[in-house]
């Protein structure tokens, strides 16, 4: 691991200036003619040299020169300088080992990639063998109206904080009792009718509510098989609502906004409805809209209703697969429930994340739930690891902070977001996630992980995380023999249990770019491989600007 060196350049400006002033002299004054000599050249300093170092301990990189001849061997160089450098590397006791070359552009810029040679993929069907989803343009249009809203839009509605002692009479929540019926208004504003089919209460006495649209109950549709099993895995005791709760605090509560309903005692509600009537599951199969928690006064469409919304189709028609991903909706959207309270309403709007760090947040949290929702599936190493490594060539060269789902095959976020951040929850645990969740440091997103990741490594941080992390997943390390600081290895700790990860199990899923691109896309990586070497790996490897190597042979 490394440790960037921060460069001040206002200091460097300061001592070139001052050095410039020795030389002219400076001051007034005839000090009579100049002596004769050698006219002054400039020179141009070369780049600075940059060596491969082991870059890790107790493992298979015996030296900078040296592999062990099997188990996994991490080599680092950092081209911190401002232009591509030539970096030599020579690696002995090789014995048929690929080796990764892993580029990862931790600057905030684009870099531009130099030529390198590639090498044919082992499995060029891969592509055509997977299916993705990414939604209709309706449903993505619904989702970034959604997003934006929840980050950023309500702030301009939400109007001033009440005072301390404001006489304002709160709003009484409203209670409904079984088979009441009430309108629902859609995140597309239609009108639905629904019907309160099932009510259960919370560990601590919360009500949740869950409405299903008239005409979408009754055998083959929404019954109580699927209302019952709904309620015990987000209600149940230890269930979605215990362990949100547990690592971020309460859903609602006491808030300062005369345009928002009251903060006690409202109930939850699950409304399900048929999102887009088409007789397709999946495409937009939930959403938190923060729309729904302003009082109609001030938003005529919201629900006035502390609420998540499930699409009937994917219940009904998707099987068990769409009970299974209802159920992690529920977590996930939970998590953006509850980040819109914690870091919006309690704090400002200026403390949400970017769209990049909400969603990671959601996916963490479908990590941490995923075992004690279903032992069998995890939502990270199935779907989002799976679509990182395996969706277009790969969503490697795809920049963390720019939100790009389902990108014209090209870069998925989702995959991106939720594969580091399951990275991050193996790492680092459940105490940096708690801090991620109510860390108010900066209101800058990276500077935010960056702050979590240092209250529980304080050595370590997001730079340092980011490249472990590209390494692990651009060589598709092997779970067994992952050298500390990489890997997803498993991880059980407050009554949660994050399974292991192994990359090396996706080799057969996994693509690779078929063209150097003409950038390294800035907070991205691209692997590039090696493959069968023995004896002696020799190449000299060009390496772009702000730009960490890291070379990577396992077994």
């Amino acid at each position: 691991m490394r440790a960037r060196n921060d460069i001040n350049w206002g200091a460097m400006a300061a001592l070139t200036l001052s050095a410039a002033l020795a030389a002219c002299g400076g001051g007034g004054g005839d000090s009579g003619p100049a002596p004769t000599g050698t006219p002054a050249t400039t020179v141009t300093p070369p780049p600075p040299a940059v060596t491969i170092a082991s870059g890790c301990g107790g493992c298979a990189a015996v030296d900078a020169n040296t592999y062990a001849g099997s188990g996994t061997g991490v080599w680092e160089a950092s081209n911190d300088s401002q232009s591509a450098i030539d970096v030599p590397v020579s690696i002995a006791g090789l014995n048929g080992q690929d080796v990764s070359l892993v580029f990862t552009n931790d600057s905030a810029v684009a870099q531009a990639m130099p030529a390198i040679s590639l090498t044919a993929s082992r499995f060029p069907a891969a592509l055509q063998s997977l299916q993705l989803d990414g939604g209709t343009q309706e449903a993505d249009a619904t989702k970034r109206m959604i997003s934006d809203f929840n980050r950023s839009g309500w702030a301009n509605l939400v109007g001033d904080k009440r005072p301390q002692s404001s006489s304002i009479a709160p709003q009484a929540p409203s209670f409904s009792t079984l088979t009441s019926a009430r309108t629902w208004y859609h995140a597309d504003n239609s009108a639905r009718t629904a019907t309160l089919r099932k009510q259960v209460s919370t560990s601590d006495g919360i009500t949740v509510n869950f409405w299903v649209e008239n005409g979408e109950e009754g055998s083959g549709r929404i019954d109580a098989t699927i209302l019952d099993s709904l309620a015990a895995a987000y209600a149940g005791s230890g269930g979605i609502y215990d362990m949100l709760k547990s690592v971020g605090g309460a859903m609602w509560g006491t808030q300062p906004f005369a345009t928002l309903i009251d903060g006690s005692g409202q109930p939850i509600d699950i409304v399900i409805l048929n999102f887009d009537r088409n007789n397709q599951p999946y495409e937009l199969v939930g959403y938190f809209y923060a729309r729904n928690n302003f009082k109609r006064a001030s938003q005529p469409y919201s629900n006035e209703s502390i609420s998540l919304y499930l699409d009937s189709e994917t219940l009904y028609l998707a099987g068990a697969a769409g009970m299974q991903q209802m159920r992690m909706t529920m977590a996930h959207e939970g998590m953006h429930m509850q980040n819109f309270y914690r870091r919006g309403v309690q704090q400002s709007s200026v403390y949400m994340y970017d769209t990049w760090l909400e969603e990671a947040t959601a996916m963490m949290m479908e990590d941490f739930a995923s075992f004690t929702i279903d032992p069998t599936y995890n939502a990270i190493r199935d779907v989002r690891f799976r679509d990182y490594v395996a969706y277009g060539a790969g969503s490697y060269n795809c920049n963390l902070t720019v939100w790009r789902p389902f990108d014209a095959n090209v870069c998925d976020s989702y995959s991106v977001s939720g594969a580091f951040g399951g990275f991050l929850n193996r790492q680092l645990g459940l105490a940096f996630y708690r801090n991620l969740l109510s860390n108010f440091s900066t209101t800058n997103s990276v500077g935010v992980l960056d702050a979590a990741i240092r209250s529980v490594q304080p050595g370590s941080g997001f730079l340092q995380q980011f490249a472990a992390w590209s390494a692990t997943a651009g060589s598709l390390m092997p779970a067994s023999a992952s050298p500390a600081g990489y890997g997803y290895p498993v991880r059980a700790e407050g009554g949660f249990v994050l399974p292991q990860i192994d990359p090396a199990s996706y080799a057969a899923r996994r693509t690779l770019t078929a063209a150097v691109p003409q950038m390294l896309q800035a907070y991205a990586s691209l692997p590039i491989v090696r493959q069968a070497v023995r004896g002696t790996y020799r190449e000299t490897v060009r390496v772009p600007a702000g730009t960490q190597l890291s070379i990577v042979v396992h077994d």
